[in-house]
């Protein structure tokens, strides 16, 4: 009998989309509230007093979705790259489509195991500050969870848990139109913009079509003549920009096509050292034919 349920035991794991296959892929993870949430419909007209009836209630539409929080490895990103993106992996490159594969997800939460299906990744956050690994956060939104009566045990995984090194946020390298600057923190945002509000007549979302697509960047830096020159004003039209990050073994690298963003202002908030907030929006440059976000992954044999 299982009396209490704590953190460490719980377990998360991805796959192909299947109509009753099961997670494919463990990963380490660092919190998830995926699960799914249900909703009463319950008539409340006028009955000639205060109290209202319960006795009419019956089970509306349900959604399933929610967060999961990792600090993804490289072959991690080989596999959840073309989900966030779109396009399948071109060797060691992943591109932006407009279309987004489905996953199945299984969440151990120890008392119980259980399973969604149809899930597409609404938004994924790439983030990064000073002394900590690069996380990644993942907006997981889906159609259906298999009943808890088929909840079953978690898949025997285990193995394809990553045993390669994370990323850290001293392991990155920044470039902003063409000079290398020094940010304390970085924050990436994938938005999908997944319409979630497709029931028609069914009880569950039948579909989930992608929205346009918004790409930003944000991140902080000290106010010096590189910073002045490249980042405070820029033209309208925009800069090139990108991330990379390496551990020694592999490379993650995310290029942007075009930045764009109002002039920055620079707030002064006491006798340290003052640090502009930057915050860009990223856009395809058609005259270069740069994408809007290109990602690459290395994936090597240590």
């Amino acid at each position: 009998m299982v009396t209490t349920v704590s953190g460490f035991q719980t377990q998360f794991g991805l796959g192909v989309q299947h109509a009753s296959n099961l997670a494919t892929r463990q990963f380490e993870h660092f919190g998830c509230n995926l699960d799914k949430q249900e909703s009463i419909i319950v008539a409340d007209g006028m009955l000639g007093k205060r109290s209202p009836l319960g006795d009419s209630a019956q089970l509306g539409t349900y959604t399933v979705g929610g967060t999961v929080t990792l600090q993804p490895r490289p072959d991690d990103l080989t596999f959840l790259l073309p989900y966030i993106l779109g396009a399948a992996a071109d060797d060691d490159t992943f591109a932006l489509a407009d279309s987004l594969p489905e996953l199945v997800a299984c969440v151990d939460r120890e008392i119980k195991v259980q399973t969604y299906r149809g899930l597409k990744v609404n938004q994924a956050t790439f983030r990064s500050a000073t002394g900590g690994n690069l996380e990644l956060e993942l907006d997981l939104q889906g159609k259906l969870a298999d009943a808890d009566a088929n909840s079953g045990t978690f898949p025997d995984i285990a193995s394809t848990l990553s045993a390669k090194l994370p990323f850290i946020h001293h392991q990155g390298s920044i470039t902003v139109d063409g000079a290398a600057i020094a940010i304390d923190n970085s924050v990436i945002t994938i938005n999908n913009a997944l319409e979630l509000t497709q029931f028609n007549n069914s009880q569950t979302r039948t579909v989930l079509p992608e929205g346009a697509r918004v790409v930003t960047w944000a991140f902080d830096t000290e106010l010096g003549d590189d910073e002045l020159a490249h980042l405070i004003a820029n033209a309208a039209r925009g800069v090139t920009g990108s991330i990379s990050y390496a551990n020694g073994v592999d490379t993650l690298t995310l290029t942007f096509g075009l930045l764009q963003k109002p002039r920055t202002p620079i707030p002064i908030q006491g006798k340290g050292t003052i640090r502009p907030s930057h915050q860009f929006t990223a856009y395809e440059d058609l005259a270069n034919s740069a994408p809007q976000l290109v990602a690459t992954c290395t994936d090597e044999t240590e």
